[in-house]
């Protein structure tokens, strides 16, 4: 048989709800839900709510705050019950309860937002990452196809030397060379150039063939100003003046 509905239990059925009732509450609400329809179908409807709050709180970092929260609030809100008439349990501390359960929640929820803004600021750095290294692939894509046209191009002034030969394409200059020895630890090879009019050599970038003596050089001078291309093999680093016999010299005018 249904009981007449009290209005005033409607609180102790949502703190019911989140768990959160001394044991003698608890027991009050369990009996008088047994008798009243209405508050089955409150304490139903908030199910879901305190389900889905549960799941969120175990999932997000603030889990262990709320525990602590909950535990005080559990703990003062019983010795309140326990000091005040039995009579005045269901409209003083039901009320304060629920809202202390509604701070925690709010400040587990004010945690996951700050961790989601975090994530997301993460989520940026990195596509910004990819982003800058995908616009260095692409140049580098650019610069490598010029290059293998530059090699390829049938006007092109080729100058044969020791493992390759140097390319001289406008005022582009190249070394290709495809049977290259490694250098020796700890050395490098150097590439030298001679301008036009110049009586030393001035040095140019330092390279290591790949595990198939292959390599491929674009000085970084105007052909049409330069006399000569040498290579040696330098200390790793590079030298400002050859140390070693260079493997080759050649002159391209």
């Amino acid at each position: 048989m249904n009981a007449p509905h009290d209005p005033a239990m409607l609180d102790d059925v949502a703190v019911y709800a989140l768990g959160s009732l001394p044991a003698s509450g608890a027991e009050r609400v369990r009996a008088h839900l047994a008798t009243c329809a209405e508050c089955r179908a409150e304490l139903q409807a908030l199910q879901p709510a305190v389900t889905s709050l549960a799941a969120s709180a175990e999932q997000s970092p603030g889990a262990l705050l709320k525990a602590r929260i909950m535990r005080t609030v559990r703990a003062d809100a019983q010795a309140h019950a326990q000091a005040a008439p039995a009579k005045k349990q269901p409209s003083v501390w039901p009320a304060y309860f629920v809202a202390a359960a509604c701070f925690a929640i709010a400040l587990i929820s004010t945690l996951m937002n700050l961790s989601l803004v975090g994530q997301l600021r993460q989520a940026q750095t990195k596509v910004a990452q990819i982003d800058s290294n995908s616009t260095g692939l692409a140049r580098s894509l650019a610069q490598e196809r010029a290059t293998l046209a530059d090699i390829m191009d049938d006007n092109a002034q080729r100058f044969p030397v020791n493992g390759g030969e140097v390319i001289r394409v406008r005022d582009k200059l190249y070394i290709t060379l495809h049977d290259v020895p490694a250098p020796p630890r700890g050395k490098v090879y150097q590439a030298w150039t001679l301008a036009k009019g110049a009586k030393l050599m001035s040095p140019s970038l330092t390279f290591v063939p790949d595990r198939h003596g292959v390599a491929v050089i674009s000085l970084p001078v105007d052909a049409r100003q330069t006399a000569a291309v040498a290579v040696s093999v330098e200390p790793d680093g590079g030298s400002k003046q050859p140390t070693s016999t260079p493997t080759f010299v050649v002159s391209i005018g």
